[in-house]
């Protein structure tokens, strides 16, 4: 298992899969950082329009992002033809074991940094809401439990077609689909579980004075519901990438 894991880590090095786990930190970074003011009202709330905002990044971005992790993560194997060539020197089992640890690894690493960059926002725009620590424990499991069931959904595509093509065509479509979804009623949103990080959120817009252009956040409770569904739904797709990639024939 450490064999094929450090092959696996010798493998992304090469293909600088860490750049990608950059992106989305950076991105957040500089997306979010532009929608705050230096107005004491806004920073004063800052913290609740950062929460409420960032699952809606997510919906747009991390669909793509992880069909991109799932894609090059066999990206070797297609482009070299090397599966059966792997399966005669290693067993399957250890194969997938490495791929799937190595590949919610990069997962782990990408939200720890997301999570992390908000923080490092509000230190750098002097935020003088008091940082929620809960919420954002809560945003980083949400985020990480529906990162993991798409990239584990992306990974089923991989291996069935053998193409990236079709992976990165579902994940584009799921981000527009998931994105509109979080505007319609919330039932909606329940279908779509390429927008779930929507419905996990725990922000809401509270009031809305169109006068002066002023939000005020509230808080709803935590959809544990919603994240034990996702979190099941991850281990089904987990449990049918393992039997595909046992079964299918090379």
């Amino acid at each position: 298992m450490l064999s094929a894991l450090h092959a696996e880590f010798q493998k992304a090095h090469r293909r600088h899969d860490l750049a990608i786990c950059l992106v989305v930190p950076v991105v957040v970074f500089l997306w979010t950082g532009r929608l705050t003011s230096n107005d004491p009202e806004e920073l004063a709330n800052a913290y609740s329009a950062l929460l409420y905002a960032l699952p809606v990044l997510n919906a747009i971005l991390m669909p793509v992002v992880m069909a991109l992790l799932a894609s090059r993560l066999w990206d070797i194997e297609v482009k070299g033809s090397t599966t059966k060539l792997l399966y005669t020197l290693q067993s399957r089992r250890s194969l997938f074991a490495a791929k799937a640890a190595f590949g919610i690894g990069e997962v782990v690493l990408m939200v720890a940094l997301e999570m992390g960059a908000a923080v490092l926002l509000g230190c750098t725009q002097h935020y003088t809401e008091a940082l929620p620590v809960g919420q954002l424990f809560y945003l980083g499991g949400c985020t990480l439990a529906v990162d993991v069931m798409l990239y584990l959904s992306e990974l089923l595509l991989m291996l069935a077609w053998e193409n990236p093509l079709p992976a990165l065509c579902v994940s584009i479509v799921g981000a527009l689909v998931g994105l509109f979804s979080a505007f319609m009623p919330p039932i909606v949103s329940y279908f779509v579980p390429w927008g779930y990080f929507v419905p996990l959120s725990s922000y809401e817009v509270a009031v809305w004075d169109q006068e002066t252009h002023t939000v005020l956040y509230g808080t709803r409770p935590f959809n544990w519901g919603l994240l034990a569904f996702t979190a099941a739904l991850a281990a089904v797709l987990f449990a049918a990438v393992w039997r595909m990639m046992r079964d299918k024939e090379v």
